[in-house]
């Protein structure tokens, strides 16, 4: 894991973010101004909230080990951030998950005990659409956006903005049914077409559906 994946990480070649176990928000900070020989711009250096990847935990030659705290696989810059306290303390609860089941069980149990695995600031892990708002962020369909606030970093969710369609269906049509849409953004109709493409059911039998699951999740007017 390197800054790129940090500073960029909808962009990178390698979408690390989408394997994520643990979240952090603190700026690189190598404590250069102590050696004037080091670089110092590194001092507070800006960055987004991150998430870290659960291959950073998995040695590359080595079976039955997994790495934690500061010596996870991040560059000299990045463990400027992930050898934070938070970080690390994050990163033994993956491990001692991750020790008996794979990525997204791994995942899912952590969501379940309430942990971050996308550094979502506005949606917390008491809302009734916590888990909902991970998962999604986690497969890149709904992305987060970053900000810089004085020293520290943040990402919002921002639940009421409306979803970029082509963006959405760009990510939609790796994983799932092929599906187009003229629209700019993605309308109630187009978004239950899509849940009855994963449920193989019609239209009108996927909005029934839908109209039974509506106050559960805590909607307004159906």
């Amino acid at each position: 894991m390197n800054v790129k994946h940090i500073s960029s990480p909808y962009t990178t070649e390698d979408a690390l973010y989408r394997t994520g176990i643990a979240v952090g928000d603190y700026p690189i900070d190598h404590h250069h101004k102590k050696n004037a020989a080091a670089p110092q711009h590194l001092d507070f250096y800006p960055i987004p909230s991150f998430n870290i990847p659960l291959g950073a935990l998995i040695p590359a030659n080595y079976s039955n080990f997994i790495v934690a705290e500061k010596s996870i696989s991040v560059s000299n810059i990045v463990n400027g951030t992930t050898r934070l306290q938070p970080c690390v303390m994050q990163i033994g609860q993956a491990d001692g998950t991750l020790a008996a089941i794979s990525v997204r069980k791994v995942q899912a149990s952590l969501l379940d005990a309430g942990v971050y695995i996308m550094p979502f600031i506005d949606v917390p892990n008491d809302h009734p659409h916590f888990i909902a708002t991970q998962k999604i962020g986690a497969i890149g369909l709904l992305r987060g956006r970053g900000v810089h606030v004085g020293w520290a970093n943040q990402t919002y969710f921002d639940p009421m903005m409306q979803v970029e369609g082509k963006l959405f269906l760009s990510i939609w049509n790796n994983y799932f049914s092929k599906y187009n849409s003229a629209s700019d953004s993605l309308s109630i109709k187009e978004a239950i077409d899509l849940l009855g493409l994963l449920n193989n059911l019609s239209f009108e039998k996927n909005k029934s559906f839908i109209k039974e699951k509506w106050k559960n999740w805590n909607f307004d007017f159906f």
